[in-house]
């Protein structure tokens, strides 16, 4: 189905429900809301029952949508973000921590590409397929930390993994990966605070409130992921390791807040993640933002009115986070984090993990000795950062492709 049947829906759905009755409030995730969504304290039972079973192929996606919300940006010329990678934070790129891409994308051009530095989301290709599956998903607040926890498995249908030869999709992405169930354990600082400087991200960035992971904005060629790759309805794909995710905010999370947008999701920082709309319900741009993709002003946060930094999503590159201005305490979610797929059907990764420090002297192949300090007593995907030669150099602490110890390795390869 092309994108912009979907895009019409809610403009639909809403004249339907304001003809019908002017006090329903349209959204089907009530709870998630700016003004209603309330994180369980630890030891309260979610109430959410969940049914063990093989996800099926069953229902369809809509959503309300919000008359209140106007939106500014032409959808028929979005301007692509390939390439668009900094060393320093910078407005309307992603500060990245990996320098280098080498992984494998797309197998073709998509014809929503409009040859002139722009694309249309209006046209853009939308996997097949309306398969439910069954979702876990809690965050509970205890004390100062935020923890979630999940499965991975959306609160909403995906397209059918892998995209099948019969799909429109398949004539520019063969995705070869199938969605599987994953062990989702994050703790999050519940009021997290500004750091001195910005932090450059992974290839993932935050959760959303669906129980799916974020990633940056790019594919495994450092090219404008949302705009090159092949996404489903709700804006998600499975990477090589089964890792359902998005690059975007989901469609398929409603944003039920009139004005400011609700609540999405969470940054891994602890910073939220919100909707695309201002205080005054208009679509807000990266003008209207930060380095970050974020700015500070009186939001609802755990059912209280503060004067906080958050991030917003926007439907301009890099659509969510584009740096951390907090301290972010994992890297990422996943395996691997990035990761795309090769035309040739062979998933590959976003980056290549190498050992920080390299100059200090590692042994053998083995990582230096302070890349292994710095992990000691840390569990794999921690944040760590060693000093070299009057440097600081940040990375995540992950197993050597042919070893067991964890070392301190950069997000960006080689140092």
């Amino acid at each position: 189905m092309p994108k912009k049947l979907m895009l019409f829906l809610p403009l639909i759905s809403s004249l339907l429900l304001s003809a019908c009755s002017s006090g329903i409030q349209p959204g089907k995730n009530q709870e998630y809301s700016q003004t209603s969504y309330s994180p369980l304290k630890q030891d309260e039972p979610s109430g959410q029952e969940v049914n063990e079973g093989d996800p099926s192929v069953t229902g369809t996606i809509t959503t309300a949508g919000n008359p209140k919300h106007v939106d500014v940006l032409d959808f028929t010329h979005l301007e692509l973000g390939d390439n668009k990678i900094s060393a320093s934070p910078q407005r309307g790129f992603v500060f990245s921590c990996m320098t280098y891409y080498k992984g494998s994308g797309p197998a073709a051009t998509g014809w929503w590409l409009n040859g002139d530095g722009t694309w249309d989301l209006t046209k853009k290709a939308v996997v097949d397929g309306s398969v439910s599956w069954t979702h876990e998903f809690s965050i509970t607040l205890s004390g100062d930390q935020r923890i979630i926890t999940g499965n991975g498995l959306p609160d909403h249908t995906t397209g059918v993994y892998p995209i099948s030869s019969t799909d429109d999709a398949y004539k520019v992405d063969r995705n070869p990966n199938e969605i599987t169930n994953q062990t989702i354990a994050l703790t999050l600082p519940a009021n997290p605070s500004l750091s001195a400087s910005a932090t450059c991200v992974g290839g993932e960035v935050g959760i959303l409130l669906s129980g799916i992971a974020i990633f940056n904005a790019f594919d495994a060629l450092g090219r404008d992921a949302a705009a090159n790759e092949v996404q489903d309805g709700c804006d998600g794909h499975p990477q090589q390791n089964g890792f359902y995710h998005y690059h975007t905010l989901s469609e398929c999370i409603e944003d039920v807040a009139a004005g400011h947008s609700a609540l999405m999701g969470y940054a891994f920082d602890g910073f939220g993640i919100f909707g695309y709309y201002s205080e005054d319900g208009k679509e807000i741009t990266n003008a209207d933002l930060d380095e970050c993709h974020g700015h500070s002003h009186t939001i609802e946060w755990d059912g209280q009115t503060v004067e906080m930094y958050h991030y917003h999503a926007t439907r301009e590159f890099p659509y969510t986070v584009g740096c951390f201005r907090g301290d972010p305490v994992v890297r990422g979610l996943s395996i691997r984090p990035g990761g795309g797929q090769a035309s040739s059907g062979q998933a590959q990764s976003q980056f290549e993990p190498q050992p920080a420090a390299q100059s200090q002297g590692g042994v053998g192949g083995q990582p230096p000795q302070a890349a292994i300090d710095a992990c000691l007593n840390q569990p794999a995907g921690a944040m760590c950062s060693i000093n070299d030669q009057n440097r600081t150099i940040r990375g995540a602490c992950d197993v050597l492709p042919q070893g067991t110890q964890l070392a301190c390795m950069p997000l960006g390869g080689p140092p």
